[in-house]
């Protein structure tokens, strides 16, 4: 299976580092984070969008110019979201301005092979997880919100408040490389 192209935003030092935070927590509780990938382009991101088309020149600085002017962007975090279907994806799910939701339809529009489902901006924490794994994934974050766990949050939800992302970058998959598209260094 082929991996796709990818835009995606890539936090605040802060903010990343408060995801980074929430995955050595679902760590320390024996649950698979992201935090185990160990990709050197990896970090905590939001997927704008992607194809298995590698996006062309004119479609890089269509992205530029459609992004620039938003970032940083201040991104609220509605929740947690559980996607998927038999294996699931834990994600804090986040809810970007108007702007931001017509920018990321344009690049869909514009790019060939584009996945045009609808855009559910998240940040995901954990991947392939059983229901059971789940429950005891929001059970710690949980406990982490509380003041129980480790967590830097401490906004007395599951959940961090907003996300500051402030750069947009292509991820390559072929040559696993990513490149600024727009913003401060992705």
């Amino acid at each position: 299976m082929s991996r796709a192209h990818a835009l995606e935003l890539v936090l605040s030092p802060t903010h990343d580092a408060v995801v980074r935070e929430r995955w050595a927590v679902l760590e320390d509780a024996g649950i698979p984070s992201l935090g185990r990938h160990r990709g050197r382009t990896h970090r905590p991101h939001l997927t704008v969008a992607s194809s298995p088309q590698p996006p062309g020149e004119e479609l890089l600085a269509l992205a530029g110019e459609l992004w620039s002017p938003l970032l940083p962007l201040r991104a609220d975090v509605t929740g947690l979201v559980l996607l998927g279907g038999r294996r699931l994806i834990l994600a804090d799910l986040v809810a970007p301005p108007l702007a931001a939701r017509r920018a990321q339809a344009e690049l869909v529009l514009r790019w060939a092979g584009a996945d045009e489902r609808p855009w559910v901006p998240h940040v995901s924490l954990a991947t392939r997880l059983t229901t059971q794994v789940a429950g005891a994934a929001l059970g710690a974050l949980s406990a982490q919100a509380s003041g129980q766990g480790s967590g830097v949050v401490g906004t007395g939800s599951t959940s961090p408040v907003s996300l500051s992302p402030e750069a947009l970058r292509w991820w390559d998959p072929d040559a696993e490389t990513v490149s600024a598209v727009a913003g401060a260094a992705a």
